[in-house]
């Protein structure tokens, strides 16, 4: 008897072990393996992406650069998830406020050419989630009432991504994302008048393909040309196709 609880205690841990690696890796399905989702990318996370290191340009100091900073919005992520429940109300000022450290940082490390290529890149990638910044509100000169509306639809976004993602995983879960991110994104841009729209549109610039699906590799890269913010290759942030192509968090 005392043989076979010898044994038993190996394989017991054993169990554990692969069980706790299991769930790690249903996480990092839950996270877009890597925390890129569409709508909810950062300036450092793009900086990660191969294809928007060729469009801007960046030195090999550019990159590295780049990467700690991305690495410092990883680990104070993690922080702030760790200290603070998802329902709590603290959570999404303290990640507001790291966001806007490190995109402070970002900024320092480029030249103005590149700062305006980016901020273009960062709308295509995130769409109508863009329209709840001040400086893009400002832009595009939105009443009172449309901030209001945008707010309102951006909490329903949320819940209605929680709720139908709530028992979906792996490759199903990737596909209703993209879905639930184009109906989304359509209903936060139908609060936009057509001229607002078209000035929305004009503010992205060129159409750059970018793949979020993809986790970074080591040393920083991450996907090249391939699937698009929405899933679907060359359409760009609004679900309208593009001539060349074109991709707050909840912590979930």
């Amino acid at each position: 008897m005392k043989k076979f609880r010898t044994r038993l205690l190996p394989a017991l841990i054993g169990g554990l072990i692969l069980f706790f690696l299991m769930q790690q890796r249903v996480l990092a399905q839950r996270r877009g393996q890597g925390g890129l989702r569409a709508g909810e990318a950062t300036p450092s996370q793009l900086l990660q992406i191969e294809a928007v290191q060729k469009e801007l340009k960046l030195t090999d100091e550019q990159k590295s650069q780049a990467t700690k900073v991305n690495e410092s919005l990883t680990s104070g992520r993690r922080q702030i998830f760790s200290e603070n429940a998802k329902d709590s109300k603290e959570r999404q000022p303290k990640l507001a406020e790291l966001n806007k450290k490190l995109d402070a940082e970002v900024e320092q490390m480029l030249d103005d050419s590149q700062k305006k290529r980016l901020k273009e890149i960062l709308l295509q990638v995130n769409g109508g989630a863009e329209l709840q910044k001040e400086e893009i509100q400002k832009a595009l000169n939105l009443t009172d009432d449309q901030k209001t509306k945008l707010a309102e639809v951006q909490k329903e976004n949320t819940k209605a991504r929680r709720d139908a993602l709530a028992q979906v995983e792996g490759s199903a879960r990737t596909t209703k994302e993209a879905e639930l991110y184009r109906e989304g994104n359509q209903k936060l841009l139908s609060v936009l008048t057509p001229a607002q729209n078209k000035q929305f549109e004009q503010m992205q610039g060129e159409k750059i393909d970018v793949d979020l699906t993809q986790p970074a590799p080591a040393g920083g890269k991450s996907g090249g040309k391939g699937k698009s913010a929405d899933g679907a290759k060359g359409k760009s942030g609004d679900g309208t196709k593009s001539p060349d192509g074109a991709k707050p968090a909840d912590g979930g």
